[in-house]
């Protein structure tokens, strides 16, 4: 995409921002675009925490949620490490000791492994709804998002992580220690948005990165036209 842009830019003598770090001199782009946890720094590049997405609030704040139990535990799973889903029995129990009174639903990913598959149907067996792929019907990703009054989220995805926390829930990460440094840096970046299982927030304050990118986007272009 990066050398579209380029293609474009020189084609129609218009600005070219580009997201994500394309790997090569920022000053070939008006603007680059890039997660904090990438450590790009210079004077055209806004560092964003996470990813960009469509979800906030007021994207859930119409969603049908009669389908789903007012108290109830959303537990998204990307594709952590092999260890992780040999602890799916303590992870289940923790999830139960902390919010006994709650129905659980899980949430797979493209990139969870289908080995596992079983191994997570089996452990969550007592679940209101478990998905790991079309043949389980419709996906509840976005259902859950709005609905689950707490989502639990693995720390390999930064994409679900981002977007979970664009929600006004209460957002705890697993499987921290297992991710990859980059995953740990944004991990600890939002540290402050997170909840973990002995504390909830009371008070959760949206991470709305794609209307605060919006506004440092247009304030660069009036600074530098």
């Amino acid at each position: 995409m990066a050398a579209v842009g380029k293609y474009f830019k020189k084609l129609l003598q218009c600005q070219h921002i580009q997201i994500l770090n394309p790997g090569d001199n920022a000053e070939k782009y008006n603007l680059l675009i890039c997660p904090e946890h990438d450590n790009q720094k210079g004077r055209n590049i806004l560092s964003i925490k996470g990813s960009l997405h469509p979800i906030s609030t007021q994207s859930l704040s119409n969603f049908d949620c009669s389908k789903i139990s007012p108290l109830s535990v959303g537990l998204f799973l990307g594709n952590p490490s092999s260890k992780f889903f040999e602890q799916l029995d303590s992870l289940k129990q923790q999830i139960s000791q902390s919010f006994p009174d709650h129905h659980v639903y899980v949430c797979g990913s493209r990139r969870t492994p289908k080995t596992e598959s079983s191994r997570i149907k089996k452990v969550f067996s007592n679940s209101r709804n478990v998905w790991s792929g079309d043949d389980d019907g419709e996906n509840p990703y976005i259902s859950m998002l709005a609905c689950c009054e707490v989502l639990i989220v693995t720390a390999d995805s930064i994409n679900m992580v981002s977007e979970a926390c664009a929600t006004d829930k209460n957002v705890i990460v697993i499987a921290e220690s297992e991710a990859s440094p980059k995953h740990q840096r944004f991990i600890h970046s939002i540290k402050e948005r997170l909840s973990t299982f002995e504390q909830l927030k009371s008070d959760v304050e949206p991470l709305e990165t794609l209307i605060e990118l919006k506004n440092q986007v247009l304030d660069f272009f009036s600074e530098n036209p």
